[in-house]
Parts: structure tokens; sequence; C-alpha cells
């Protein structure tokens, strides 16, 4: 454990006000969180709002809502995606079907989307990687061929806009996450929106269902929002990156998990989630063009195809090959600079969805998995910060140590990729 500037690889800043905030929640319940809901429709200009405990959650109600007004059961997802999609279907009691992405796009390979859509798909989840927003139009003109709902998953995205629509609000349902690092963060929660009567009324039904948030677990929310509003700072946060046990940055796989409505607490550390979202991104969006413009001069044409004016959640980089991969992180290890990868594998090599997901490879989602680092942009961020990690990526593309923490050199059998086109 070394003490010195650390990034977190994402960040919300969560002030005392809000922390305390989020303590006089725990007093109002179910009324803070009709308000949250009430302005979170009005604030996205949708009919309905309903806020839950995680943006798994959010996805396990849409999906049961639709489950329960079909014979469908198959779900279309990216190949490479965050690990809570299909732990959400799973929990829904449906089938994971995935589609290779374009690494150039972080969207789907619509080549092989059109062909895997059928009379037996229940819906196609169409996510926001990174904030970078999908093609949610193409997608849906795809899926209205065998009248299939298209699930926006807006859960890295709040607050982006493609046109004039939010982010979240173009599909027939979307949602959010409020989780830790997001845009905005309640620590976790999510939100599920839509403009559809029929789609609204049902889901409606089915939060009745839910249970609410223990007032225990609603306590230990609070003293976690205490230390995160404390120890996200990059002068402290190397001490929770250095306690292995924390499990910072792990991807896990868990379909059984907590699924309640948002409570008091959580409620009321967002009272003011407008104005720290718009802030955040616009702070986001100004650090994602600061750092595109470092790492373009330092490191060339290295893909994917970035857009200007987005609020990146992170600013992806994809090298030429998984070594280089590997020694950005290290590097970035040994010096705090908050660059890491995403997700370690295509969905289809989780244990739990082989016998589903069959042998079928996704080399798009596989190129991400080995060969993707991503970049912070938050609220933290220095320009400094942007400089450092920029220098960082070209010593290891330069095969240079620029940084402390002596990576290790390419084997000298290693044949690097071919370089992506930005």
């Amino acid at each position: 454990m070394k003490i010195q500037r650390y990034l977190a690889p994402t960040a919300a800043p969560v002030s005392w006000l809000d922390v305390m905030r989020g303590g006089w929640g725990l007093f109002q319940g179910r009324r803070a969180r009709a308000r949250r809901e009430m302005e979170f429709a009005r604030y996205f200009g949708v009919k309905y709002a309903f806020a839950l405990s995680s943006g798994k959650a959010a996805l396990t109600t849409i999906l049961q809502v639709l489950a329960a007004a079909s014979s469908r059961r198959k779900v279309i997802v990216p190949a490479y995606t965050c690990f809570s999609v299909p732990s959400a279907i799973l929990r829904a009691g449906c089938d994971v079907v995935p589609c290779d992405v374009d690494p150039e796009t972080l969207d789907y390979r619509f080549s092989d989307l059109e062909a895997l859509v059928s009379g037996d798909i229940l819906c196609i989840v169409s996510p926001h990687l990174l904030g970078q927003a999908a093609d949610i139009l193409r997608t849906k003109r795809i899926a209205c061929r065998y009248e299939i709902p298209v699930v926006e998953d807006a859960a890295q995205a709040m607050g982006g806009t493609q046109g004039n629509r939010w982010l979240g609000t173009q599909a027939d349902v979307g949602f959010f996450s409020l989780g830790r690092g997001k845009n905005v963060t309640a620590g976790s929660g999510g939100v599920i929106l839509t403009n559809s009567d029929s789609l609204g009324s049902a889901l409606a039904q089915q939060c009745k269902q839910i249970p609410e948030t223990s007032w225990i677990s609603q306590v230990q929310a609070f003293g976690e929002a205490v230390a995160t509003a404390i120890l996200i700072r990059p002068s402290l946060y190397w001490l929770p990156a250095g306690l292995p046990f924390l499990g910072l940055g792990e991807t896990k796989f868990e379909s059984d998990f907590s699924l309640c409505r948002l409570d008091g607490m959580r409620a009321g550390l967002l009272a003011s989630w407008r104005s720290r979202l718009e802030q955040s991104n616009v702070e986001r969006v100004r650090h994602s063009r600061e750092m595109l413009d470092a790492l373009r001069t330092s490191l060339g044409r290295l893909g994917p195809t970035c857009r200007e004016a987005t609020p990146y959640l992170r600013v992806p980089v994809i090298f030429p090959s998984a070594e280089m991969k590997a020694r950005a992180c290290q590097v970035s290890a040994a010096s705090g600079l908050g660059v890491s990868g995403l997700y370690p594998s295509p969905i289809s090599e989780i244990p739990a969805l082989r016998s589903t997901c069959g042998t079928g490879r996704f080399p798009g989602a596989q190129v991400l998995a080995d060969r993707m680092v991503t970049c912070p942009v938050h609220h933290y961020v220095t320009h400094q910060d942007i400089l450092n990690i920029a220098g960082a990526l070209q010593g290891v593309v330069d095969n240079k140590d620029r940084f402390a923490g002596k990576p290790p050199a390419l084997p000298a059998d290693s044949v690097p990729a071919t370089k992506m086109k930005a």
C-alpha cells in the first residue's frame, strides 16, 4: 500500500450536505421516493418513472413485466456488457442471447443482430456503453419486424442526449443506474422510465409487489455514503484501493441480489440530483475533450471512434495487443492514474451462462475484453492528471517505462494485433 494521489477509475462526488439529506431521508421513506420519481419524470419528459434499489433491479422489473405479457423468454444483449445485465435476465426467468459488438462503435454488430431477431425474442437490450450513444433507432427498426420491444440501458449515460432526446427515453422503456461512480449516485439505485401507458400501468402494479428496503440496510447504506464522501477523494483513495478484500473494480456475476424499492435514505441523498447531474456532465464533457485531445496527440489512431460533446463515464482506448493493455493497467496501478479495464470477458464466458450461450464466438467482444482500457474523466480529474495519463499510455505504446512500477516487457513471441482506426 503506497500513500500517494490516487484517482478512482470513476467517481461521483457526494457532499456533506447530500449526506445530511440522506440521513433526514431515513425518516421520510416513501414520501422522499415519490418526490424523486415525480422529479425524474418531469425532468426527462416521460409519463412514468419508478425508483428501485439498483440498476439491475430496474432491468429485472422491466423484464418481469414484459415476460408476464408474452410467452417469449429470449433476451438479446451485447456479448460485451456489464455482468449485471445477464444476472438481471436470469433473475427474471429469461434466457440470455448474446450478440457480438463492433469495437469501433461499442454498439451492436448490426449484421449479427439482424440474424438473431425472430419471433421468440422477448426484447432487445441496447446499452450506451460508457455513455457513448448507441444507435437506438436502428435497433428499433430491426426489432419492429417481429414487434420486439427495445429496452434502453442508459445505466452509464444519465443526462446524455442524442439529437434532441435524452438517452434512456428513446426506446419502449429505459433505465438508469444510480450506483457508485455513475454520473450521479445514491450509492446504489435504479430508475425506470417509459412513455407507454400499457407498460407504465404494468410497471406500477409490479412495483407495488416489490418490498421496501429494511431499516438496517438503510443505516448501513448511510454509513457507506459517509465513507464514500471521505475516501473517494484522490488524496485518500489510495487507502481503499490498497485493500484487496474490498474488491474495488472487480466484476462479479450475482443472480441472487436484493430487489427492493428505492429507500428513503437514498432518496434523500438524491435531493440535489439535478444540479449534481448537470455539473457532473459538464465536467465530464470538458475532461473527455481534453483527454481525447491528449490521447490523439500521444497515441495517434487507436480506437474506438469517440464522439465530441459526450459526457463519458470513462474514455475508452483500445490497444494493439492484450500485453499492452496489461502493462497499461500495471503502470496505472503503480502510479494511481485510474486507468483500468472494464469487463474481463464476453458474457458468454460466465460459467452460469455457458449452457445457454453455447459455443459461439464473439470476436468483437473479445477485442474489448482483451485490449480495451478506460481513462477517468470525473470531477476529481485535473488537467495534469490527463497529461500524466496520456504520457503513461504513450510510454506503454513506445515500450518505455515513463512511470514507476517497471511493467514487464512484451514476450519475445508476442505479435501485436493490427491497430484500429480512430
